[in-house]
């Protein structure tokens, strides 16, 4: 087959810098494809995914607001998108439409490449929104011992925990209130902010006591690349690192869904180059 395609289906999408990566990783692979932003309002989002059966396509993804919408368009569903209610990635097999949500995978795949080990792990995480919930998912299949939800809104972590508690094995689940980071706590092995305070240059409050030297914070805002948690994190001395590297191995695991190729890290990372402020 000749030229292929693949798209990102959101609303809006002109922000995204999927476009960059995919298509980096075509060029860099010789593949004959090219990727490409739609939006879609919510009444489309039916007929936009029934385009990705065409034969000379690839599948797509999905972002807000219709991660959840999508579902009822798709024939199948992989384990993390019955667990967390959200896709991300669809796969056209034959004009079969396969779901998969890969932030949870590329999250537990960059903290392996990172150093970052989950194994036993008490972990804090602050937010309780779609990237939390896959958050928790990789946490808990990397083999994190106990994660704390804690959110703005109360209801929202108990809501997380509830529906995530038959997916997490023997990690410990529990919620609280976004408060509770602010006061006198305990050392977290892992801290994880979720909330979107980190786009809007806003930061969570957090006690210096809930880092120790061995502590790890994960911001999954990623421009700026360096957030007021971030910042806050190394004064207390512990060490933090920036969502772009789960942005990279998602993409790259909907890339390796589609073409049965894995595209380098490197050209993805050199794509973002520019896109990103410094």
């Amino acid at each position: 087959m000749s030229h292929r395609w693949a798209c990102l289906l959101g609303h809006p999408v002109a922000h995204s810098h999927s476009p960059a990566l995919h298509n980096a990783a075509f060029q860099a692979l010789g593949i004959d494809a090219h990727y490409e932003a739609r939006d879609v309002a919510p009444e489309d989002v039916g007929t936009a995914i029934s385009a990705l059966r065409q034969e000379d396509c690839y599948g797509g993804n999905v972002t807000a607001p219709h991660k959840q919408a999508a579902i009822p368009f798709v024939d199948e569903l992989s384990d993390e998108v019955v667990a967390l209610g959200v896709l991300n990635t669809i796969v056209n097999d034959g004009g079969r439409l396969l779901a998969a949500n890969t932030d949870a995978r590329g999250f537990g795949r960059w903290m392996g490449e990172v150093g970052i080990d989950a194994h036993d792990a008490h972990v804090l995480l602050l937010g309780a929104g779609g990237a939390a919930r896959a958050v928790v998912w990789a946490m808990a299949h990397a083999g994190a011992r106990e994660i704390r939800v804690l959110n703005r809104t109360p209801e929202r972590a108990e809501q997380l925990v509830a529906a995530l508690l038959p997916h997490v094995g023997q990690a410990q689940l529990s919620h609280g209130e976004l408060y509770d980071a602010s006061r006198a706590g305990r050392v977290w092995d892992i801290v994880v902010n979720a909330t979107s305070l980190g786009h809007h240059g806003e930061a969570p409050a957090i006690d210096d006591g809930c880092y120790g030297p061995r502590s790890v914070a994960i911001e999954l805002a990623y421009n700026p690349p360096v957030t007021g948690f971030m910042s806050h994190a190394r004064a207390a001395g512990a060490r933090a690192d920036n969502g772009l590297g789960m942005l990279l191995h998602q993409a790259a695991l909907a890339f390796e869904r589609w073409t049965g190729q894995t595209p380098p890290i490197d050209v993805l990372e050199a794509a973002l180059k520019g896109r990103v402020t410094a």
